[in-house]
């Protein structure tokens, strides 16, 4: 491990205490790669990137904050108070809230006494500055794997007393990548009370390309097998109010709405659970019609479902493609009017109405000859 140096550039005197305070033992670095807080027996103290291995990737840092969670590692209440790790049999969801165990690395704080002051705990700020470069405000990943700690290389910073030897089909582990908690403690975040936001992403400058990109391990491969893939785009679980919208566009007007051209979906574009009236598409307020799903009439025997199109305020009709002809329109009175020629079974049915007149007229004088040759 390396020795603390003797000089720590640009660092506070209130950091130099928290460091110099701390029980455990740890490794402060500071020269002209930065600086490494390190805490406990990890790859970083022996200046490995784990998260790189077996890469040639091209790595610089400034402060690097590492830490080491052990066994035995020490808990407090919100108090300081000394306490034992929960056990997470006992935990439900009713209980979560005081029986699960928390950790972080990094805490930044700020409370807000100044009203009308935006307070902004933690900034990540990058700019890219020369023509081709990059920036990221923010790098966030949460990762699981056990097996590059079974390596020769790394078997000597598992803590002692741990078990690494699983059955690789029966490892698991839950990952968050971020999570936004949003704790309001105000009124409701609907208008013209003050909005509560989980996420908010704002553009500056030239038109942006997407405000929320997700993409895989190899999206930018030629690959059929993709890795890393998402089970669900977006998911919300019981996590929206009676009076709440799933997604909201706010805008006067854009191009397209939901834009599925390049995306085959094998059990429909999208999939609805319809019941009745006002539970399906609904076209202008209603005032231009509904999709929608269901029983016929409520209280019929019939128990089947049906697609039901409910019409506008003038009726429903159908328009050509090139929409300079309405071929049908029914109003809501039950008039059916059709524009253009009407074929049953293949045959067209003007032409049989034709023949039907010819074989009336027919019978019409073979009645009158019957007549005749009687007389």
């Amino acid at each position: 491990m390396r020795k603390t140096k003797t000089f720590l550039l640009g660092i506070s005197l209130s950091f130099l205490v928290l460091l110099s305070t701390s029980a455990e033992a740890q490794t402060i670095d500071v020269d002209k790669d930065g600086l490494e807080y390190i805490r406990g027996e990890s790859p970083r103290a022996d200046g490995i990137w784990h998260q790189y291995g077996g890469l040639n990737t091209a790595l610089r840092k400034n402060i690097v904050f590492s830490d080491v969670i052990t066994p035995d590692a020490e808990f407090t209440n919100y108090k300081g108070d000394i306490v034992n790790q929960h056990n997470l049999t006992q935990q439900t969801p009713e209980n979560y809230d005081g029986t699960h165990n928390h950790y972080q690395n990094v805490l930044s704080e700020v409370t807000n006494f100044s009203e009308g002051t935006n307070a902004i705990s933690f900034w990540g700020d990058a700019s890219a500055v020369v023509n081709g470069s990059n920036a990221w405000g923010g790098f966030l990943s949460a990762r699981s794997g056990y097996l590059g700690y079974l390596t020769p290389e790394f078997q000597k910073y598992i803590p002692e007393g741990v078990n690494l030897n699983y059955n690789p089909e029966d490892y698991d582990a839950q990952l968050v990548g971020l999570e936004i908690d949003v704790l309001n403690g105000g009124k409701p975040g609907v208008y013209p009370n003050k909005a509560k936001t989980g996420l908010q992403v704002v553009g500056f400058g030239n038109p942006n390309s997407h405000a929320i990109w997700v993409a895989s391990e190899d999206t930018e491969r030629d690959t059929e097998d993709r890795r890393g893939l998402f089970e669900s785009g977006m998911y919300f679980k019981n996590s929206m109010a009676e009076y709440g919208r799933l997604i909201v566009a706010d805008f006067d007007k854009a191009k397209i709405g939901l834009d599925f051209r390049k995306s085959l979906f094998t059990e429909g574009a999208m999939q609805l659970k319809s019941e009745q009236v006002g539970t399906g598409i609904v076209y202008n307020e209603g005032k231009s019609g509904e999709i929608y799903g269901g029983l016929r009439w409520d209280g019929l025997e019939d128990k089947q479902n049906w697609l039901s199109l409910r019409a506008g305020e003038g009726g429903l009709r159908v328009v050509s493609q090139d929409n300079t002809k309405e071929l049908v329109s029914i109003d809501n009175h039950g008039g059916i009017y059709l524009n253009g020629d009407v074929y049953v079974n293949g045959k067209k049915l003007n032409d049989l109405l034709d023949q039907e007149d010819r074989l009336d007229s027919l019978e019409n004088e073979i009645e009158e000859l019957k007549k005749l040759i009687q007389k």
